[in-house]
């Protein structure tokens, strides 16, 4: 007990030394009780708030994270979806534009088969003309040279 006297002292001294009196023992209890009422009832409910406010933001926080996560494999599920529709797109693309190709070409070949008989028809008729053009020619020379022979008889 002579240890907290002495201590009790020491500190009376300095408080003295630090212009302190005597209240200085009272204000010291006024300001622990202001510091018990201030943590109680004011700080108290604030700290529990800000507790429950960083609780709700670090489950926001977690909900955003997996809401980006949900979003990233969306995307990728879209992606696919999208390869796969473009994929199918261009699968019936090509199958039309093979078909077209080969109507086309059958189009073609057809016209080039119908090209060709009616140049041969023009060949074949064209020789039948020139046929019938050269035995014309070869009569109408027999009348004319029948014609001139006689006409060379008459005269002679």
């Amino acid at each position: 007990m002579e240890i907290f006297s002495k201590i009790g002292e020491i500190v009376m001294q300095i408080l003295l030394q630090l212009g302190a009196n005597t209240t200085a023992y009272i204000q010291v209890v006024i300001f622990i009780v202001a510091i018990t009422f201030l943590t109680t009832v004011v700080y108290g409910p604030y700290f529990k708030a800000a507790d429950k406010r960083f609780q709700k933001t670090k489950g926001a926080d977690a909900v955003a994270k997996d809401a980006a996560a949900e979003a990233k494999n969306l995307q990728l599920v879209y992606q696919t979806k999208a390869r796969e529709v473009n994929n199918k797109i261009r699968d019936l693309f090509d199958a039309e534009k093979n078909k077209a190709l080969k109507t086309s070409a059958d189009i073609i070949s057809q016209a080039k088969i119908q090209a060709d008989e009616a140049a041969t028809k023009a060949r074949k008729n064209i020789d039948d003309q020139m046929k019938a053009a050269d035995g014309e020619i070869a009569k109408i020379s027999a009348d004319i040279a029948q014609t001139l022979t006689g006409k060379f008889e008459k005269g002679l």
